[in-house]
């Protein structure tokens, strides 16, 4: 008799263990397919299916400086090795 009620309760504790078991994982993986805020933003952007249909462009002063920046940057050699301290010299 002591037998058989170790063998059920070690059995009931199998199966207790296996669905906590299964249902963590479903829950892992539930939040895994669930996309977060800023994924779903980027796809927002990505897809552009709320993108303005009105066109926004800069004024002349705007672009002009914005033109006159990227021209500038062809003045500059482009380093061998890029310096994370070269910022914070003055």
């Amino acid at each position: 008799m002591m037998m058989k009620l170790q063998k059920t309760i070690t059995v009931l504790a199998l199966y207790m263990a296996t669905a906590a078991f299964a249902d963590q994982h479903s829950q892992k993986a539930e939040a895994a397919s669930t996309p977060s805020q800023a994924e779903a933003w980027l796809a927002l952007q990505r897809e552009g299916s709320q993108a303005s249909l009105n066109k926004q462009p800069l004024s002349g002063p705007a672009m002009e400086n914005i033109h006159k920046r990227y021209l500038e940057s062809f003045t500059r050699p482009i380093p061998e090795r890029f310096d994370p301290g070269q910022f914070n010299r003055q």
